[in-house]
């Protein structure tokens, strides 16, 4: 028997033991967890006959059975699939099955057993082949867990109508309780667990354990299936292929890390592991929904990224116009500065060209940072003077930098494909190998919304770009307050061809509708994440349509129209 609790003193119990059971009647599964399932179960990286379910064993030791079944109804009267697996230790008690054999399309049930207990039961989905009619997707990024609650995905899981999960990295977050998000995790009770930076394998094997115990978690994770890549976090921030910004010399071996991190991540989600360990790192899919669209997803942090560009190396280069494009150009631009790996380029070549050949309507692109060229606005307005004299010294210093950014002509993030703009034209012309002008991009890692129009060195239109906003990651950009920042949303939209519209003072994810005809999409803010009382409010909504190879917003003439 279950005990029902309260949804606060159910989170601030498991967020340290990590093993009560839960129950809330406001989610699609009464039941989230239970005693030996108390990280619930998840499912995800789906095929047409296939699909992987997960979950995870608590309370017990050593060598453990673990039962699943997976049936067409939620009686479990026509049971499709069944078997046993064990699971141990060396696995950290997970337990991961690809369900083979189903029929594409098809809903499913699925739940497991061990130790005469049931777990939640699950609800997941195969991908459709022939001509599906509609696909809808649930998009998030950005989940810090001090940050607050994850209310996005508790709104998603009450859903009915999205049929898969895209999630784009940064599931986790490596920072101990004293780094990003420390403060409010004291003030929400929401302490990182371990209170350590993260960097042993039992280290992000406990991270991630936490993560699944925040309800809005467990009640998505039971209701639709995920796909899902990494961006920095979920092993230290801002990584490239020979380190990261947040991995220090005092902090061992970065390739050791790295590899705890991502052997914690295959364990603790649910995706197909590769043949060998060791490509573990070359993590991407192409996802085929029938001849409606396709889903390439990229790996562009541990493979084949350069080292970043830090604007605090080379102030000498940066006192005139004139020398920071000419850095722009000869540093930022070096044709040697690579974002994607050979053999991820060549995964995407091929694969863009079957999505094209195939005649399939619509091409997306799951993609970690945003891709879309964007110059730090000019700042200059009496706003943003008052503000001076207002703000603390983290945010007059933030003010000040992203003024000079402007004066200068430089882009504000060069994490983003703003940093790798040779890479980025790179990309592009695969793309346009294959004939595909017409990609429809997803990003994260801004903790921002945004709709762009995205263009080639030589104003070629390449698509459209939407970026969803964190999950509960907040903007760094929210130190200028609400007024501050919406007045810098709309200038950079003002001052930047490519950015249509951005929104970076609201948490929460995009829904997105596809179907024969188009796209609509809707870009849905949760009101609260520091109270588990919340709203959602749809802030701002796109149509795009695909005439003669090209992707559109609304009315044909938009995108060209914006760029004079």
């Amino acid at each position: 028997m279950v005990d029902t609790i309260s949804r606060r003193n159910v989170l601030k119990a498991v967020s340290g033991a990590m093993l009560l059971p839960v129950a809330c009647s406001s989610s699609p599964n009464a039941l989230l967890s239970t005693p030996h399932f108390a990280h619930g179960v998840a499912s995800g990286d789906p095929d047409q006959s296939s699909v992987v379910i997960w979950t995870r064993v608590s309370r017990l030791s050593g060598n453990v059975d673990v039962d699943w079944q997976l049936a067409s109804d939620t009686a479990f009267l026509d049971v499709v699939s069944r078997g046993q697996v064990k699971t141990d230790s060396s696995r950290d008690h997970t337990v991961k099955v690809v369900v083979e054999g189903l029929n594409a399309g098809q809903e499913y049930y699925y739940r497991f057993s061990t130790n005469g207990t049931n777990s939640p039961t699950g609800h997941t989905q195969t991908l459709p082949d022939g001509s599906p009619n509609q696909l809808v997707l649930a998009i998030a990024t950005c989940s810090n867990y001090p940050f607050g609650y994850f209310n996005a995905y508790d709104a998603i899981a009450n859903d009915p109508g999205i049929d898969l999960v895209v999630h784009l990295g940064d599931y986790i977050y490596e920072y101990s309780v004293e780094g990003y998000g420390g403060e409010s995790g004291k003030e929400l009770e929401r302490n990182h667990h371990p209170s350590h930076e993260i960097l042993t394998l039992d280290d992000y094997r406990k991270r991630h354990a936490q993560y699944k115990t925040d309800e809005g978690s467990l009640a998505m994770h039971a209701q639709h299936p995920l796909i899902v890549i990494w961006d920095d976090h979920e092993t230290a921030n801002n990584p490239w292929m020979g380190g990261a910004q947040n991995h220090q010399e005092d902090e061992g071996n970065w390739l050791v890390r790295r590899a705890a991190s991502m052997q914690a991540y295959y364990e603790w989600l649910p995706i197909r592991d590769p043949v060998q360990v060791s490509d573990r790192e070359n993590y991407w899919r192409h996802y085929q929904f029938g001849d409606l669209a396709s889903l390439i997803t990229l790996e562009s942090r541990h493979t084949g990224r350069s080292k970043q560009i830090e604007y605090a190396d080379y102030e000498a280069e940066l006192d005139s116009t004139e020398k920071a494009q000419a850095f722009l150009q000869s540093v930022v631009g070096a044709p040697e500065r690579t974002f994607l790996s050979d053999d991820m380029e060549s995964f995407f070549q091929a694969e863009i060209g079957k999505s094209r050949n195939s005649g399939c309507l619509w091409r997306i692109i799951g993609n970690q940072s945003v891709m879309a060229k964007s110059i730090a606005p000019t700042l200059d307005e009496p706003i943003f003077d008052r503000l001076k004299s207002e703000l603390g010294e983290d945010g007059r210093q933030m003010l000040d930098g992203l003024s000079r950014l402007g004066e200068l002509g430089l882009p504000g993030d060069l994490d983003a494909w703003d940093g790798y703009p040779v890479a980025r034209e790179r990309f592009y012309q695969l793309a346009k190998d294959a004939g595909a002008q017409d990609l429809l991009v997803i990003s994260g890692d801004s903790h921002s919304f945004w709709a762009n129009a995205l263009f080639d060195a030589n104003d070629a239109p390449m698509g459209l770009e939407l970026g969803s906003t964190g999950v509960s990651s907040p903007r760094s950009l929210l130190a200028f307050g609400e007024e501050g920042l919406k007045r810098f949303d709309e200038l950079n939209a003002q001052q930047n061809r490519e950015i249509i519209w951005s929104d970076g003072r609201h948490r929460g994810f995009i829904r997105m509708e596809i179907d024969r005809k188009g796209v609509h999409a809707d870009f849905i803010a949760v009101s609260d994440v520091e109270s588990l009382q919340y709203s959602t409010k749809t802030i701002h909504s796109v149509d795009i349509v695909n005439r003669n190879g090209n992707l559109h917003f609304g009315d044909v003439g938009a995108i060209e129209e914006k760029g004079g």
